[in-house]
């Protein structure tokens, strides 16, 4: 999480464009009210997405309605999701949780259920593996009114951002808690020798453009590289 802080206090020198998937590094699951990191993404009809690992490390994804569009039915195949290309899957809710399957949950305009069982470096089948390798991801939810609210979701720029919030590698991105910290302290030796032995703004600038190769290309070699080459410019 403190690699997350400094990116982001860089990332507002730095001014980099904004994706429609955002790496979000605390936030509160609504239904229980555990605390997490979850990457993020709003649908074209503002159906709010999000995929986060629990305490026991099970993915779940979150799926939250717009005010305007009312209440998820509270009983029975209540979604089907569909990675383009791939098979889809019906969210079901039911009155009971099994012991042996779990099913889906709701409260109101929210709609939970787990997609990956969390175990291993990343998931090699499944919902959640096709959801990630799918150039979209489609929903169709059925509504308290017996309607239904359907949904779209871009998958092109989301591998990063859900690979950062799961802690899992995905077709090479660099994650995990292993390789945070490394980066972390690679940023935090790169600020602190700008402030020694007084304050270089020039170094800041200097860290604050090259802190990109660490937050858009995982790359901390190129990041202490960028720092410690000369430029043309001084």
């Amino acid at each position: 999480m403190a690699l997350c802080r400094l990116i982001v206090c860089l990332a507002l020198l730095a001014q980099p464009a904004m994706a429609d998937w955002k790496f979000v590094e605390l936030w509160s699951d609504p239904l229980d009210g555990s605390q997490t990191r979850a990457a993020t993404s709003t649908s074209d009809t503002g159906v709010t997405l999000h995929l986060y690992r629990n305490s026991g490390g099970r993915v779940y994804a979150l799926f939250t309605l717009p005010p305007e569009s009312g209440n998820f039915t509270n009983e029975g195949i209540v979604a089907r999701i569909t990675p383009q290309g791939f098979d889809s899957k019906d969210i079901e809710v039911r009155d009971t949780q099994s012991r042996i399957i779990e099913y889906g949950r709701i409260s109101g305009s929210m709609l939970r259920d787990r997609l990956w069982h969390g175990q291993g470096e990343a998931p090699a089948f499944g919902t959640l593996h096709d959801l990630l390798e799918a150039p979209a991801l489609t929903g169709a939810f059925q509504l308290a009114d017996k309607t239904t609210f359907d949904a779209k979701w871009n998958m092109q720029d989301a591998r990063l951002p859900i690979a950062q919030a799961l802690s899992i590698k995905i077709g090479g991105v660099a994650s995990g808690a292993e390789w945070e910290d490394a980066a972390s302290q690679s940023l935090l030796a790169a600020m602190t020798a700008c402030q020694f032995p007084k304050l270089d703004v020039f170094c800041v600038q200097k860290v604050t453009a090259c802190s990109m190769n660490i937050s858009e290309n995982r790359n901390i070699d190129a990041f202490e590289t960028c720092v410690a080459t000369p430029s043309l410019d001084r």
